[in-house]
């Protein structure tokens, strides 16, 4: 039973999906696609409560057909992390080329509504993909590359968004392999012009934890947003020794300052936060900056 109600599901999906990359989903009804499925709009009800929701599970549907492969290759253990991002490149242009007529419309008419019509589910899976290539940063290229995760980010997001447009095109003389290839040597190109250089990354580390705070579910706030509230709380403390507040108010200074740069020092993270750990009135605080200076702590250089 169970079967027959997922090859039902199924079936829907993949009809949807044919009939959206056709006219698109908003000049698509429901009608349509029971039709088209061979069964009532009442049957259809029962898998799918509304346009919606099936939107919604179409979505998951082609998620899963690029995620799944991506996962296979990942636990391959006769393969370097620099081969394995290599076929991830490709298994990833790959399916995107399958799926191509259908996310053409879809992007289209994303496009016509504007940003504020993209699912929240849909975006907050933007921060998962991040985390997961920030992982994959610090596998290839070790962990000296972090600082520069968000500019990465955003240039590979660049160059894939790219080079599918390339190969939507169907008169296209470049092979899905050898785009994959290309990718990735680009990407080894650009991170040791980064390291060589020893360029300040554009999008700090500071802005890219605060993009992976917006996972959901996650409601910690930045770093930087709590040493401004701290900053606020000593100045309202009549009641504090003011030597004692200006001390204090320098040590969160001192460690704004260096929560922005590219490579945080631990030592100066560590003493700061043990110097607020001495203020009774800042008790809560300390404790929840010092779980959101953690990140900063695994990731910080010794040197300088």
């Amino acid at each position: 039973m169970a079967d027959k109600s997922a090859d039902k599901e199924e079936l829907i999906i993949k009809t949807a999906m044919q009939l959206f990359a056709l006219k698109g989903s908003s000049s698509t009804s429901m009608q349509e696609i029971a039709s088209a499925c061979g069964m009532s709009k009442g049957s259809l009800y029962l898998v799918f409560k509304s346009k919606e929701e099936l939107e919604r599970s179409l979505y998951i549907y082609c998620f899963r057909m690029i995620r799944d492969p991506l996962l296979r290759e990942e636990q391959e253990e006769r393969r370097t992390p620099q081969e394995k991002l290599r076929n991830q490149v490709e298994i990833l242009l790959t399916h995107v080329y399958e799926l191509r007529e259908f996310l053409q419309r879809q992007v289209q008419e994303i496009a016509g509504r504007g940003i504020a019509d993209v699912p929240e589910w849909l975006r907050k899976s933007n921060v998962d993909v991040l985390i997961w290539f920030q992982n994959k940063l610090e596998q290839v290229y070790g962990p000296e590359v972090l600082p520069y995760t968000g500019d990465l980010c955003l240039v590979a997001h660049g160059m894939i968004s790219s080079y599918i447009r390339v190969i939507f095109q169907q008169d296209t003389p470049v092979s899905i392999a050898r785009m994959a290839d290309y990718v990735v040597d680009l990407m080894d190109i650009i991170v040791a012009g980064l390291l060589g250089g020893q360029l300040t990354p554009l999008i700090s580390p500071a802005i890219v934890a605060g993009w992976m705070e917006e996972r959901e579910g996650n409601t910690r706030r930045n770093p930087l947003q709590m040493i401004k509230e701290m900053k606020n709380t000593l100045g309202q403390a009549d009641t504090m020794d003011a030597q004692e507040k200006n001390n204090l108010q320098e040590s969160l200074t001192i460690l704004e300052s260096e929560l922005l740069v590219p490579h945080p020092r631990r030592a100066i993270i560590q003493g700061m936060l043990s110097n607020l750990q001495a203020a009774p009135q800042l008790a809560g605080e300390v404790e929840e900056l010092s779980a959101l200076a953690l990140p900063y702590l695994n990731h910080s250089c010794s040197f300088h």
